[in-house]
C-alpha cells in the first residue's frame, strides 16, 4: 500500500520521537550512575550523540527517572558534594605563596611569603559544600520557638505609663 503524498513510511510522530527521547535518557541515567559510572563524555561515546545531547537527556528525564524513589537522587547529589569535598581538601594542603608582577614575593630570608587567600577561599567553597549537603540532608530543619502572647488593656497601660514615669524621676534625682 503506497503512502498518501506528504507523509513517511516510518514513525516519526511526536510520541514516537518522545518515546525514544526518554528510552535514551534511561539508558543514559544507567551508564552515568551504574555500578561503574561513566562519564558524560564515555556515555556520549557510548550513545554515538554528543556530550551536549546526553547533558540535555539527563537534565530533562533525570527528575522522572529519580521521582519513584528521591533517596536514589540524594544519595547521587551527596556523593557529587563528597567529590568536591574532597579535591578542596587535597587542594588546602598546597602551598600558596604571594606574587607580585607575576613573580613570587621572598622575604629578607630568603623564604616565599605565604599567601593565606586562597586558602581562605578554599575553606569558604568547603563551608558551601557543607551547607548544601545539609541542606539536601534536612539537616537544616527551622527552630520551634514557643511565643506567648499577652493581652493589655488600657488599665494595663496606663500602669505601665506610671511606672516608666516613676523610673524616669527617680534616674532625675
Amino acid at each position: 500500500m503506497a503512502n498518501a503524498p506528504g507523509t513517511k513510511s516510518f514513525p516519526t510522530s511526536s510520541r514516537f520521537n518522545k518515546q525514544k527521547e526518554a528510552d535514551d535518557a534511561r539508558q543514559m541515567f544507567e551508564l552515568r550512575t551504574g555500578p561503574e559510572p561513566l562519564t558524560i563524555a564515555r556515555v556520549a561515546d557510548e550513545m554515538g550523540c554528543s556530550v551536549f545531547r546526553v547533558q540535555k537527556l539527563l537534565n530533562k528525564y533525570t527528575p522522572k527517572l529519580l521521582e519513584k524513589d528521591a533517596n536514589a537522587h540524594r544519595d547521587i547529589e551527596v556523593g557529587k558534594l563528597d567529590l568536591l569535598e574532597e579535591r578542596l581538601w587535597n587542594m588546602i594542603d598546597e602551598d600558596y605563596y604571594t606574587v607580585s608582577n607575576g613573580q613570587i614575593v621572598y622575604m629578607d630570608t630568603g623564604d616565599p611569603v605565604p599567601d593565606i587567600d586562597p586558602v581562605l577561599k578554599i575553606m569558604d567553597r568547603i563551608l558551601k559544600v557543607m551547607e548544601r549537603r545539609s541542606k539536601l540532608l534536612g539537616l537544616d530543619k527551622p527552630v520551634r520557638i514557643d511565643a506567648t502572647v499577652h493581652h493589655a488593656d488600657a488599665r494595663d497601660l496606663e500602669l505601665m505609663e506610671m511606672m516608666n514615669e516613676g523610673r524616669a524621676q527617680r534616674a532625675n534625682r
